[in-house]
């Protein structure tokens, strides 16, 4: 392997990012039989079912596997924080676009994330999306955050459930969803009309954007409407991984309370 293939090996898959840690997160990952971890490392003082949890698996799985101090796991992940078990992933393995595309679901719901680039606010949008009953999450490539471990974590373990696909071209990918007769809602303060004034019953993509510049143009664009969350206080706009959350639940509220009499 050549000096510059390795040097994007690394920048790819750092060794901050392939360890992801604590209790939720890792037994997440062992459950969900979706992200199989390499090696798992946890410490002996666990509880007596999560210890024997773990070194089940790893038996079953034949994943590497080592007891060690909790000084040890720090100097792994550099953190504190490690709640005594760690494991090293594997790069995360997305949804590809067949599977995506050829999906037939009822009143589907689409997450769009286009170019999110802060970890946390990634992996809170995730965790979002999978508590409120998203079918799938789309993403770019470009200016779009990873699957690092920030993002893992802030999703809760949402990443092991929820089919996610990236794409080299985000605006090719919305158009194909409105070919299935998709509507796509872009999530927009400057929005004619509030989220709640939207039909999201119907199959429904929702379309978020960068934390600074928004929504890309051309992507925005392709959006039949754009919605504003409304906003009586002072601050002009909500974090991404909130407004996620909200026009979410507002899909779900449709969806799931029936109309009154």
């Amino acid at each position: 392997m050549s000096a510059s293939r390795r040097s994007k090996t690394r920048s790819r898959i750092s060794h901050q990012q392939s360890w992801i840690w604590g209790r939720h997160t890792v037994l997440e990952a062992i459950r969900s039989d979706r992200w199989t971890p390499c090696e798992v490392r946890f410490v002996e003082d666990l509880p007596r079912e999560e210890f024997a949890e773990l070194a089940q698996f790893c038996a079953e799985r034949d994943v590497e596997s080592s007891v060690v101090s909790s000084d040890r796991l720090e100097q792994l992940v550099h953190h504190q924080a490690h709640q005594g078990m760690i494991a090293r992933m594997p790069e995360y393995t997305y949804l590809p676009a067949n599977d995506l595309f050829q999906r037939r679901v009822s009143n589907a719901l689409y997450l769009v994330l286009d170019s999110i680039q802060d970890a946390f606010n990634f992996g809170a949008a995730l965790r979002s999306a999978e508590v409120l009953g998203v079918d799938a999450v789309l993403v770019g490539e470009r200016d779009q955050c990873g699957m690092t471990s920030q993002a893992v974590r802030s999703s809760a373990g949402a990443v092991h459930h929820l089919p996610i696909h990236r794409s080299s071209d985000l605006t090719d990918a919305l158009a194909k969803l409105q070919t299935r007769d998709i509507q796509v809602i872009a999530a927009s303060e400057k929005g004619d009309r509030t989220i709640g004034e939207c039909d999201l019953v119907r199959s429904t993509a929702i379309v978020l954007g960068n934390e600074n510049s928004g929504i890309a143009p051309e992507r925005l664009a392709l959006c039949g409407i754009q919605a504003r969350i409304p906003q009586t206080g002072r601050v002009g706009s909500l974090n991404v991984a909130v407004a996620a959350g909200i026009v979410l639940y507002e899909a779900i509220r449709q969806r799931t309370i029936p109309e009154s009499d």
